[in-house]
């Protein structure tokens, strides 16, 4: 009787272990499948203007409808890198399949302009939103690729609109990752309005420095003035050119330009002191045969003042 009971009490305790085990496994195969499957919140834009682009402080004013497609979720979105100015409900509507939200949104943000390849730079101005609260366990932003774009009237005072893009990508934080929708233009400045703009001007200076080597090296109190005029001009076109930018802690392709002019520059202005000893110690022949000598070379020594400087430099 007593291994009778004994034997009950066993199977008894093995049955409460193995039920516990089986809702503890559900538990968990639930959990498991809240944290694989987020809720997908589909994201569009249509972008209807960009009014400013202020390059000093790296920042633009855009106007746009964003619109959010969701079944069970509403997104309670933020924007990162600048905050809206006006923000208003346009529509919200509750479908039979998913839900409907959509704004007009109008505000200045922040940008990652790379000045680099100055004047020809090209700059993509974006907008980022994220969910404030829910991470990427819960909530996974995904682009509405076929509704989004842009005006095709658009246009960015001084600038030429590219392209438009947006992407989702996945922001790290060290408790938790968050989803993360990015939309936004690439502009760039007109080549040839640049080239005449910029590089245009700095060439006619570096030419009428140049024209030293036409005057006689007996008049070489004229070629030194034309050497330090034409270098202060250059100095101060090259500020000029620059103010419109921000502080920059790399060499802009405008700057190892210059860096090209004024090291030719100094080549002249040496050429011009070495003719100026020569005359003075009474070789004007020398100086003569001297100075055509380094009017040859002038090719060559752009050349190599190029690769170094323009080429060189900007693989740095």
């Amino acid at each position: 009787m007593k291994r009778h009971l004994a034997l009950a009490i066993i199977l008894a305790t093995s049955s409460v272990v193995l039920n516990s085990m089986n809702v503890y496994g559900q538990v968990a195969d639930n959990k498991d499948t809240s944290q694989t499957n987020p809720s997908v919140v589909k994201v569009g834009v249509w972008i209807n203007a960009i009014e400013k682009v202020d390059v000093p402080s790296q920042t633009f004013t855009i106007d746009f409808y964003i619109w959010f497609k969701y079944k069970d979720v509403e997104p309670n979105i933020e924007f990162l890198r600048g905050a809206p100015s006006r923000i208003e409900l346009v529509t919200k509507e509750e479908r039979e399949n998913e839900n409907y939200i959509e704004y007009r949104v109008k505000g200045t943000y922040i940008g990652s302009l790379n000045f680099r390849n100055f004047p020809f730079d090209e700059h993509l101005l974006q907008v980022e939103i994220e969910d404030k609260q829910k991470g990427i366990s819960q909530l996974v932003f995904e682009p509405d690729l076929e509704e989004s774009g842009l005006d095709p009237n658009l246009q960015v005072p001084g600038w030429e609109v590219k392209d438009f893009r947006c992407r989702v990508s996945e922001h790290v934080y060290p408790d938790e990752n968050f989803s993360t929708f990015a939309f936004g233009v690439t502009v760039f400045r007109s080549k040839i309005s640049a080239l005449f703009k910029t590089i245009f001007p700095i060439i006619i200076i570096t030419l009428i420095s140049l024209l030293s080597f036409s005057i006689s090296v007996k008049n070489f109190g004229q070629r030194v003035s034309i050497c330090v005029t034409t270098l202060m001009s250059a100095v101060a076109y090259h500020l000029a050119a620059l103010s419109g930018l921000p502080a920059l802690g790399y060499l802009t392709l405008f700057d190892r330009i210059m860096l090209v002019i004024y090291s030719l520059f100094l080549y002249n202005l040496l050429v011009s002191v070495q003719a100026m000893r020569l005359v003075e110690a009474g070789k004007v022949e020398d100086a003569e045969k001297f100075e055509s000598k380094m009017q040859n070379l002038i090719p060559l020594v752009v050349i190599c003042l190029f690769l170094l400087y323009v080429i060189g430099l900007g693989a740095i």
